[in-house]
């Protein structure tokens, strides 16, 4: 009998038992009665036998039965089902005897033997801890026939991978004196074989290279690409041909046979695939039923097959899905648009019918969030742009999406959606996968704008799971010094404004002067609708000019000492990026001021700023990524701009065939003292390589003017300095990585060829 024979059978018993009982031949064994009159029969003691690893605590804490309580068969029969549900046993029974004027319940379990030793036999090409990685079976667990059974394809899968399509794996389990098991795999390896060729017959309206082109069985190339047999991936292939031929007219086609030949003598393969094709068919009509809320234009928009259009499966199932995206938008979830279709074989024709259930609005009924083992669940909630009783939308599941996936939290978010208790009501499931958000690091760097840093971050995106962000940042290096704390609360008072503060103390050293910087700033901001944002920033700051060079210029000389800057700043920004790190399509824009000496008489000027990225998704991974942007500044009440707040350009985030700000007016000395008013454009490709690696090419415009010809040039746009060049980008675990290259195609006397640069985090 198996095991779980054994197992039904023992509650048959119990429950047999219990009801001969009843019936007067029962145990003699005091009874209680209960104010309602009937008579109960109390456990006096519990017990397990049989046992030799799992412990009996293990054991009986998966049983409701308790010591003291009234014997209840259905709860006997339910405790049986949850030992047996640990998965260590092959048999679980349930022995009732007198004890002590109750009874005594013991569970008699038979343990599952243990694998006490694994190996493999046979393996010559192949490591014998290569193959352990690609099994599930482990030594020291429990043993599991099917398991074995399981791990033998395992094997047998992964090396026909590698090319031994005529591999041979048989699990060898021998039982142990002490009842354990010892597996081995005894492997009869052969020879590598090779895809010498393969040969579609029987097509006719498609030619045999687009079959193979979506394949995943290949042909070996140039003596490098070796391709493999594996009988899986054979598997597949066939339904890919029926799904190739389906979307393209061909709703007739079959694949007849697939055969592989074998050349033991040359270690070669030929695989012959016979196709029926059968005629191709256009579309004939297109209606639509059952369309009472949305207009039957509004849906039409949304079916990619017209008239005379060969006719498509894919493109029917993407009309269908697309039809239910527009009743989703509309608060319609619960839609069902069932595709039907009618063949005209005489003429080659379908028609078809997309019948269309609209149902009622549909409301959240609940919101379960699982996976956030450290973060609380309300920052979670909190993200959610719908509760329970809204209407649901499918704009409103993929916004919730994107947000959770932008808190930076997660590894993975995956949401879904399950029926609720009735028609008008849905489920909404969102898993989500945590990752570490505390950083702490120190070593050394190398940064193209500085040369060789020392660093030290410690920082946490998420601390105590309340979703506070916290960090300090240490740089230290032969032009600078930068030290910086801060924090931020993402939702104060419970709501989403945003509030935090920084506290900095940072040197950096130019070739006309030094600038030692010392202040804070505190900042908020609050959402704006779904993709808009308004913030605030007020910053004190003390500016120590020093270095200055006895020769340099009047400005500059005048420009020593230490000053006070009291700034309050403004910004309103929209962004739809569908990712912060690595956006593939979306639009980010946005316009600023900033006021400095309401407090102070030292710095006084006003900042206008402006900008617009816009990132487009191509094709196969293919991204456009553009930027345009402007500022102006000006002093007021007879104060300029201070030396360092003007603008200069260069570097990795703006013109990438100049180092960092060496596009900037000069002086008459010939020193850069920055300007007013810039202008920056850029425009980037990037290509998916392999092993996350992406190639960018990228083109840069912009230059930096002064308010006349005294401090710097006079504003020209066609006077513009240049960069075409190319880079790779990586997100690394510690963040966006570039690498730049960037050629000045319109070198003037004195500018460089181009220029190198390393830098973190995104471009645009």
């Amino acid at each position: 009998m198996t095991a779980r024979g054994r197992f039904l059978l023992s509650i048959f018993f119990v429950l047999t038992l219990l009801a001969v009982g009843a019936g007067g031949a029962a145990p003699a064994v005091a009874q209680t009665t209960p104010p309602g009159g009937e008579q109960r029969i109390l456990i006096k003691e519990l017990a397990v036998q049989g046992n030799r690893r799992v412990q009996e605590a293990v054991i009986l804490g998966r049983v409701q039965s308790k010591v003291g309580t009234a014997f209840i068969p259905p709860r006997a029969a339910d405790d049986i089902r949850s030992i047996f549900a640990l998965g260590f046993f092959d048999d679980v029974q349930l022995k009732v005897e007198d004890f002590e004027g109750g009874v005594k319940l013991t569970f008699v379990v038979t343990e599952r033997p243990f694998v006490r030793d694994l190996s493999f036999a046979g393996n010559k090409r192949l490591d014998a801890a290569v193959l352990q990685e690609k099994i599930d079976l482990k030594l020291g667990g429990v043993y599991n026939p099917v398991e074995v059974t399981r791990a033998a394809e395992k094997l047998k899968e992964f090396y026909e991978e590698e090319g031994y399509f005529e591999v041979g794996i048989s699990p060898d389990v021998t039982k142990l004196p002490d009842g354990d098991v010892a597996v081995s795999f005894r492997i009869v390896e052969g020879r590598k074989m090779t895809i010498e060729k393969i040969v579609i017959e029987g097509t006719q309206g498609v030619k045999p290279e687009k079959i193979k082109e979506i394949l995943l069985t290949q042909e070996r190339q140039y003596f490098i690409l070796r391709g493999t047999v594996q009988r899986q991936k054979l598997e597949e292939d066939v339904d890919r041909i029926v799904a190739f031929y389906n979307d393209n007219g061909y709703i007739q086609a079959r694949v007849e046979s697939t055969e592989t030949q074998v050349d033991r003598q040359n270690a070669r393969v030929t695989i012959r695939i016979v196709v029926v094709e059968g005629p191709q068919f256009r579309v004939g009509g297109v209606d639509i039923t059952g369309n009472n809320i949305l207009p039957i234009e509004e849906i039409r928009r949304r079916v990619q097959l017209k008239p005379n259009d060969i006719y498509s499966r894919a493109k029917l199932r993407d009309s269908a899905k697309d039809i239910g995206d527009v009743y989703g938008t509309i608060g319609r979830a619960a839609a069902d648009i069932n595709p039907q279709i009618a063949l005209d074989v005489p003429n080659r024709k379908v028609n078809i019918t997309f019948e269309i259930t609209e149902g009622p609005e549909v409301f959240v009924e609940r919101i379960n969030i699982s996976g956030n083992t450290r973060s609380q669940e309300k920052i979670l909630r909190r993200e959610i742009p719908m509760h329970e009783g809204d209407l649901f939308t499918t704009q409103k599941l993929a916004r919730a999406k994107q947000k959770l996936s932008n808190l930076n939290y997660f590894d993975k978010v995956e949401t879904r959606t399950t029926p609720g208790s009735s028609k008008d009501k849905i489920v909404v499931h969102i898993e989500v996968t945590e990752k570490p958000t505390g950083l702490f690091s120190i070593g050394g760097g190398y940064s193209s704008q500085d040369g060789a840093l020392g660093t030290l971050d410690l920082s946490q995106n998420n601390f105590l799971g309340r979703g506070w962000q916290v960090f300090l940042r240490l740089r230290g290096g032969a032009s600078t010094q930068q030290g910086t704390i801060g924090f931020t609360e993402p939702w104060l008072f419970d709501r989403p404004l945003a509030a935090g503060f920084d506290l900095y103390n940072n040197r950096r050293i130019f070739n006309d002067y030094t600038i030692n910087s010392l202040g804070g700033d505190v900042r908020m901001g609050h959402p704006l609708g779904d993709y808009a944002r308004w913030n605030l920033i007020y910053k004190l700051e003390q500016d120590q000019l020093s270095g200055v060079n006895p020769n340099a210029s009047p400005e500059l000389q005048d420009a020593k000492g230490t000053t006070i800057t009291s700034l309050v700043g403004g910004s309103l920004a929209r962004d739809t990026r569908d990712s912060l790190l690595d956006p593939t399509k979306g639009n980010f824009s946005t316009i600023g001021a900033d006021f400095a000496g309401i407090l102070t008489n030292d710095n006084r000027y006003v900042r206008l700023t402006a900008t617009t990225i816009q990132h487009q998704l191509l094709w196969f991974g293919h991204v456009l990524s553009a930027r345009l942007g402007t500022s102006y500044e000006v002093g007021w009440d007879d104060k300029p701009v201070p030396l360092f707040e003007r603008f200069y350009l260069g570097g990795p985030n703006s013109v990438r065939s100049f180092k960092l700000r060496q596009i900037s007016p000069r002086d008459e000395s010939g020193t850069r003292i920055g300007g007013n008013f810039q202008v920056l454009s850029n425009l980037e490709y990037t290509i998916p390589t392999f092993w996350g690696v992406k190639l960018a090419l990228f083109f840069d415009a912009g230059n930096v003017y002064g308010p006349d010809s005294h401090i710097g040039t006079k504003v020209d746009l066609t006077s513009l300095k240049y960069a075409v060049g190319m880079g790779l980008r990586w997100n690394s675990p510690f963040g966006p990585i570039r690498v730049d290259y960037g050629v000045n195609p319109d070198p003037k006397p004195g500018d460089k060829f181009g220029e190198f640069h390393f830098a973190v985090g995104t471009a645009f």
